[in-house]
């Protein structure tokens, strides 16, 4: 008996939103693989236009991170990341 070979995957290109996010979610340091996951997952939806603010991206994607990190520290490092980027960053005033 054969079996067919998997099937090709096609990756995003590089200047992709979600090439982008997730690889920005995945500079910070989290407890575990999947909390850089949800991150990008949100930041994703933030870059589409879902959620307001990148402010609550970052708190809505529940990511629990390693020690030393802070929530604030890892909206800031998304907020930079994202202007280098070129893409416009609201924040919660």
């Amino acid at each position: 008996m054969t079996t067919k070979p998997p099937s090709q995957v096609k990756t995003f290109p590089e200047d992709s939103f979600e090439k982008i996010a997730y690889a920005i979610a995945f500079e910070i340091k989290t407890r575990e693989f999947n909390d850089n996951n949800r991150l990008g997952y949100h930041i994703w939806r933030y870059i589409n236009g879902t959620i307001p603010t990148i402010d609550e991206a970052v708190r809505v994607s529940g990511v629990r991170l390693a020690e030393g990190e802070t929530l604030q520290n890892v909206i800031d490092h998304v907020a930079t990341r994202l202007k280098e980027k070129g893409i416009d960053v609201k924040r919660e005033e």
